[in-house]
């Protein structure tokens, strides 16, 4: 079945670079995804589909269709996002992006050509499918205070699946190259703000103020003891201020300083204990310093967990799908995804699809205004995702 599936795909390639450079010359913003759910729409409907569903969180973008809708059995899905950055595009491919100060720097347009590509495969194998796929196109993964993930499941979109999967392009990985990682793969990222209240006055006579600015100083450097002093040297925490504001010229001392930044974990009982031990800190120092501090942490995307037992068939079927040269288990990201949602809810796993190729000059990393990607991965992925639909089908039916 392999070599059909493959097959398939490549006889689809020229297809799925034309789908590619249409999606990343038309990129839009989360939740504004509407000609992009067309597009998509689209396509299915060329290929037959049916039964197409639009919509999510009441507008009119992201979509979900079934292949064998209403066939007993188990159901797989495949899942890929499909907004884009709120970014200028440099780079200037024939593809270029039409929407200025919007770009695909991110992949989605790939994600999106790939999971079409299964599409094509598996309908061209409908009849011979022992269950259900799931097609899942889901806006807003770049907001992730409006998760599209999670609007999609509050709305039903796992009902009746078994396990789900999906690929992420990622520009420091060779073209062609999967990495996976069981357990743990994308941390928890949430934010925080500190408001640091002191007392204003001349540069000049300190004495007589309350710097915010010295007790934001040494807050910074107080907060990464939380990660040296009071955390597990064998656990993963990042804490970092990426964002910091206080008064207006140089010899004035203002009255307040603001602190933000995100902390990343994978432990949920480490990311638990972090608002209340750096709200102490924050508390702490101010008030040594003469200062009070306003303190807010809020939780925003759990960690992504890939199931073991699954991820670990996924790469064999990686493997068998690419050649083993091309598979490699890699360390966990402290980036975070929003496939989390799905993979708290049901088994399943998520990989990184490599698009780093040299000898094209396509080398840039994700978020670059100048990423691109290397469109030879296009049927690659396409089979990788049909084939792992295939093969839970089968071994799910079998028992």
């Amino acid at each position: 079945m392999i070599d059909r599936i493959k097959a398939l795909a490549e006889a689809a390639t020229a297809s799925l670079a034309e789908w590619r450079h249409e999606f990343h010359a038309h990129p839009e913003l989360s939740f504004q995804e509407v000609e992009t759910t067309g597009r998509i729409k689209a396509r299915l409907e060329e290929m037959g589909f049916s039964g197409i569903r639009v919509g999510t969180a009441g507008l009119k973008t992201g979509l979900v269709v079934d292949l064998n809708p209403g066939k007993p059995g188990p159901c797989f899905a495949l899942r890929a996002d499909i907004d884009a950055l709120p970014m200028k595009e440099l780079g200037n491919p024939p593809y270029r992006s039409q929407n200025e100060g919007v770009m695909h720097a991110c992949g989605h347009d790939s994600h999106i050509t790939m999971v079409l590509g299964a599409a094509k495969i598996l309908k061209a194998l409908e009849s011979e499918l022992p269950g259900r796929v799931r097609f899942i196109f889901q806006p807003s993964e770049e907001s992730p205070h409006k998760s599209g993930a999670k609007a999609m499941i509050e709305e039903g979109v796992l009902e009746g699946v078994d396990a789900i999967s999906g690929l992420h392009v990622w520009g420091t990985i060779p073209a062609g190259v999967i990495g996976y990682h069981a357990g743990p793969f994308m941390a928890a990222a949430d934010e925080w703000e500190c408001t640091i209240h002191g007392k204003g006055g001349h540069g000049g006579v300190p004495h007589l103020a309350a710097d915010p600015i010295v007790a934001a100083g040494a807050l910074i450097g107080a907060l990464q003891t939380l990660v040296s002093r009071e955390s597990d040297p064998l656990e993963t925490v990042v804490v970092t201020c990426g964002h910091m504001e206080a008064g207006t010229t140089f010899n004035i001392i203002p009255d307040r300083a603001f602190l933000q930044g995100t902390v990343r974990t994978f432990n949920p009982d480490i990311r638990a204990a972090m608002p209340e031990r750096m709200a102490r800190i924050c508390k702490g120092i101010s008030e040594a310093l003469g200062c009070r501090a306003d303190f807010h942490f809020k939780n925003v995307l759990p960690a992504t967990i890939n199931d073991k037992a699954f991820t670990e068939e996924a790469a064999e079927v990686a493997r068998r799908v690419l050649g083993a040269d091309k598979v490699m288990d890699i360390p966990p990201s402290m980036g975070a995804e929003d496939m989390s949602y799905y993979l708290q809810k049901v088994p399943g796993t998520f990989m990184f699809f490599g698009t780093k190729n040299e000898e094209k000059g396509i080398v840039q990393p994700q978020h670059h205004p100048e990423y691109d990607v290397d469109d030879d991965i296009l049927p690659r992925g396409s089979a990788l995702l049909a084939t792992l639909a295939w093969d839970f089908l089968q071994k799910k039916t079998k028992g």
